[in-house]
């Protein structure tokens, strides 16, 4: 494959001046942390209260903490995700039960999620995967039903909607990383998004720097007594904020590109057996931060040999989930024999026993799927049916 996408992250020189003006300034940090980009965030949702910090990671937490999720509660999320997702619920005490997912898409199966509800369950945890957008209608629905919060890792999606809404204010707010990969790309960062105030102002307690507070929550923490040093430290870094801020201007026009070169791969490999591209539910425009192709164990070669080919024809592709989260070791602590890990024990005290969690459709997925890097943010049909061909090549058609 002769095309290449274009270098990403592209920074224009807008992005650039403002990055240098914050290292000239000696303002790559500062207590109250981000503002302006918080309030460039906000605008670009809608809506919500967003609050920038130091990484996806801490902003699923920070969601968590927020909206008082901790200790013996437990959170329906999805086993096929990248590991952060599940980690932010461990980290704040809480334990993951795991729903099962649809075997195309990859995303959270609403079919499966009610089931796992049970009297300790506080939450679903859904998860827009390789920047498509999973069904946050019914899951909205299930949790208004049961009494529940809905929140969305939007990690890989910033940007895509359903019915011209943005992903992550379906339900009680979002969370996004903003490290150097990803489609609103810093250096490292991320950011949470909160539909209550309230919920932001309590996650503040666990990461903001005291003296960083606005004056009014200051008196009114002070006169609580909750005003004090006991911190997770999630300061972000400013020169990353200010990268996010600016390419907010160009991450629309982004997606949109991407969204045509899928359209034209797609067009490209029709009547290509063997091999399937994720369908998006009605009324979603994904922003494909990586291209997932799953591969018909009864049409198609095995993924090995299937691999083996695409790399020969320079088209990469690699695996991006070997192992659904409720497989892997160090989250069951039941036979466990390697160094000790902390989530063990609040694990122990719910009585969960991932060995009996069945998945089947994420654990077929994990085997029958090759992701790719889609930094495709200019037009090239070119290049999608160069690509298209290298895949038909190696599905042996």
């Amino acid at each position: 494959m002769t095309h290449k996408p274009p270098v990403y992250p592209a920074r224009d020189p807008a992005a650039l001046e403002a990055a240098a003006k914050r290292l000239a300034e000696a303002d790559w940090t500062r207590l109250e942390g981000a503002p302006e980009t918080e309030r460039a965030l906000e605008a670009f949702h809608g809506g919500g209260h967003a609050w920038f910090i130091a990484s996806g990671t801490a902003s699923l937490e920070a969601l968590l903490l927020g909206h008082g999720i901790g200790p013996g509660d437990e959170v329906i999320s999805t086993p096929y995700t990248w590991g952060a997702t599940i980690s932010a619920i461990l980290a704040v005490g809480a334990v993951p039960v795991f729903a099962d997912i649809d075997p195309l898409s990859g995303q959270l199966d609403p079919a499966t999620v009610e089931a796992c509800v049970s009297p300790r369950t506080r939450a679903i945890m859904t998860v827009h995967l390789f920047g498509l957008v999973s069904d946050v209608r019914a899951l909205q629905a299930i949790a208004q039903r049961r009494g529940l919060r809905l929140f969305e890792d939007g990690s890989q999606a910033h940007g895509a909607r359903l019915d011209g809404k943005r992903v992550g204010l379906f339900g009680d707010g979002g969370a996004f990383s903003c490290m150097g990969m990803k489609l609103l790309a810093g250096t490292e960062g991320g950011y949470a998004l909160f539909a209550d105030s309230a919920a932001c102002e309590n996650a503040k307690l666990y990461g903001q720097h005291p003296r960083g507070l606005a004056p009014d929550q200051v008196e009114r923490l002070s006169a609580d007594g909750l005003l004090d040093t006991l911190q997770l430290g999630w300061r972000p870094c400013c020169v990353s904020a200010e990268l996010v801020r600016v390419k907010l201007a160009s991450l629309d026009a982004e997606n949109d590109a991407r969204r045509r070169n899928v359209a034209a791969l797609r067009a490209a490999l029709r009547g290509v057996e063997g091999i399937r591209l994720p369908e998006e539910i009605d009324g979603a425009e994904g922003c494909w931060h990586l291209l997932s192709v799953v591969l018909d164990p009864d049409k198609g070669p095995a993924r090995e040999e299937f691999q083996r080919k695409l790399r020969e024809t320079g088209a990469g592709g690699f695996v991006y989930i070997p192992t659904p989260v409720h497989r892997m070791k160090r989250l069951n602590p039941h036979g466990y024999d390697g160094p000790r890990v902390f989530w063990h024990e609040q694990i122990l005290r719910a009585g969960i026993d991932y060995r009996e969690t069945r998945c089947p459709q994420a654990e077929w997925r994990s085997r029958h799927s090759v992701e790719f890097p889609f930094n495709w943010t200019e037009d090239n049909r070119e290049a999608m049916r160069q690509l298209a061909d290298c895949l038909a090549w190696a599905a042996g058609r």
